[in-house]
């Protein structure tokens, strides 16, 4: 007969139990961002130690920071926790100008501009100098010749967490549950852009969400962003078949809309290579008719104050066409154009990767093959046709940072594509496989990072870890034979080598440093496997 098993109550056991995790064990959300060192219990009604020295150390933050911003008003300390957590403790509440609608004049220029040098990478389509001009008026939150207070709550939260500062980033609870609470009543404003600016929140909120690992909440403003746009007629602009819906007023001018098409896109690019990391199918289906997509492909963000889209032009089934390999006028060579393509074709890569299934009948063999033949094609030529980051005219950072994730999306779509089971064995898919991968590591090891790179889309882990695996594979097949010994230890070499730049991502995204902390396993356990 089995003794019964003593039970402590929750938090009651002592310091090194604890520590050991002899009575609980770690929690599931420490576990999956790889902290198990941080997964700590209180004492019953008792504060952990771990919050104590937090709240020491958050008195030194918090002093510091006054001395470098004595333009602040001094407030409350605030707990250093991490960005994504939940509400600060009661006991240590935000400091006095965190609690404002809106932070202080020289405060809120700091955040904006943290947040516009990467606001590419939060899927930002509005054009950044009217953005910035109406955003710095000193007008108040909501009025309407400032941004909503949708969109500039959203970019407040993001600007924290690029700043890198921790008395900055600790911040961020506090303005994340604003911005949800602006966003949710952003439609029932009476701001004439209301539409539009809550377009853009929602898409940045989805990335922030994502990159902060909160698949949940970031899938739900992701789908309410595709949503919004597409019963406002985002995929119909200047379309031939399908007049624009009374949604939306005429645009004012090229510019305006300029960022009607840009967020289209935006929004296409969200909805496909988050479908992807989530192994999940798309909200939009280009396939269906009622989704027919006819906003032709973007241009560069200043092209359209330049009167480069012709007045009278009209388009009509842009995607469907770019995938049929129907010769049209408008090529879509802009980097944002590039980075769209590139996103289709990952996500079509994938749906094609997940119907292959070992119980196909003939006829969905014969289907799937043809599928796997086209595809394939269409992303070899897509490749080589992408322009080098290093060879585009006057390029700026977010055009530089565009082609890196559209080079590295499209050589990603080839390892997905080449690693279809039935293809696993074959020579040439291995080689295929392992020039992307190569393709995908070089562009990293290769570009320039800094000062440009300091933050980058967060989709970029996935696509990192793909490339890593096949490397790991390949290593792991050199070694197993006992031959090519150089060329395997050269490989490690790369890994390394990709390790060390890849580790400047970690501070401002919490989905890419555990993304990246796997890499770094990986390394280690090839050169101990090496030893």
């Amino acid at each position: 007969m089995s003794t019964p098993t003593s039970h402590l109550a929750r938090g009651s056991a002592c310091f090194s139990c604890r520590r050991r995790k002899m009575v609980h064990p770690v929690c599931g959300q420490c576990k999956r961002a790889r902290r198990d060192e941080d997964c700590e219990y209180t004492h019953g009604q008792k504060r952990a130690r771990a919050e104590i020295l937090q709240e020491s150390i958050a008195e030194i933050e918090g002093r510091i920071f006054e001395l470098e911003n004595p333009e602040v008003r001094r407030g409350p300390r605030v707990p250093l926790t991490q960005p994504y957590s939940a509400v600060p403790q009661p006991s240590t509440p935000p400091v006095s100008w965190a609690m404002s609608d809106e932070p202080p004049t020289e405060m809120a220029q700091k955040l904006i501009d943290a947040f516009l040098a990467y606001s590419s990478e939060f899927g930002f389509f509005m054009n950044v100098p009217r953005f910035r001009a109406s955003a710095l008026l000193r007008q108040s939150m909501g009025h309407h010749s400032r941004p909503s207070a949708a969109v500039l709550s959203v970019v407040y939260l993001c600007g924290l967490r690029l700043s890198r500062q921790p008395q900055l980033m600790a911040q961020e609870p506090v303005f994340l549950s604003r911005a949800l609470a602006f966003v949710a009543n952003g439609l029932s404003s009476t701001h004439p852009q209301k539409v539009m600016h809550n377009v853009q929140a929602e898409i940045i909120l989805g990335y922030y969400l994502f990159a902060s690992g909160r698949f949940l909440e970031g899938k739900y403003h992701a789908a309410s962003a595709v949503s919004l746009g597409l019963s406002s007629g985002l995929h119909l602009v200047r379309s031939t078949n399908n007049p624009m819906p009374p949604v939306l007023p005429q645009p004012l001018d090229a510019i305006e809309e300029g960022e009607r098409i840009h967020a289209c896109w935006s929004l296409m690019i969200l909805d496909k290579v988050w479908a992807v990391v989530l192994e999940e199918d798309p909200h939009i289906d280009h396939q269906e008719q009622n989704l027919a997509l006819d906003t032709p492909w973007p241009l560069e963000l200043d092209d359209y104050e330049k009167g480069r889209l012709s007045p009278t032009a009209r388009y009509s089934n842009t995607l469907n066409k770019f995938l049929d390999r129907v010769q049209t006028s408008d090529t879509g060579m802009s980097t944002v154009a590039m980075l769209s393509k590139a996103s289709i074709l990952w996500q079509r890569a994938d749906g094609v990767a997940r119907s292959c299934t070992p119980d196909m009948s003939r006829d969905q063999t014969t289907a799937f093959h043809e599928s796997f033949t086209s595809l394939d094609a269409l992303v070899d030529n897509f490749r080589a046709s992408l322009i080098p980051p290093n060879r585009i005219p006057h390029p700026t950072p977010s055009m530089i940072r565009a082609l890196v994730v559209a080079h590295s999306i499209a050589h990603t779509a080839t390892i997905k594509l080449q690693s279809i089971a039935p293809l696993r064995t074959d020579p040439r898919a291995r080689q295929k496989r392992l020039a992307a991968a190569k393709s995908v590591i070089n562009i990293i090891v290769s570009v320039p990072l800094q000062p440009n790179f300091s933050y980058i889309n967060p989709i970029m882990g996935t696509v990192w870890l793909a490339s890593c695996q096949v490397l790991i594979d390949e290593i792991s097949m050199l070694r197993m034979g006992n031959q090519a010994q150089e060329e395997a230890n050269g490989l490690v070499a790369l890994m390394m080598r990709t390790f060390e730049v890849l580790s400047s991502f970690s501070p401002t995204c919490p989905l890419l440093n555990y993304q990246i902390s796997r890499i770094q396993d990986a390394c280690a356990g090839l050169q101990a496997d090496a030893a």
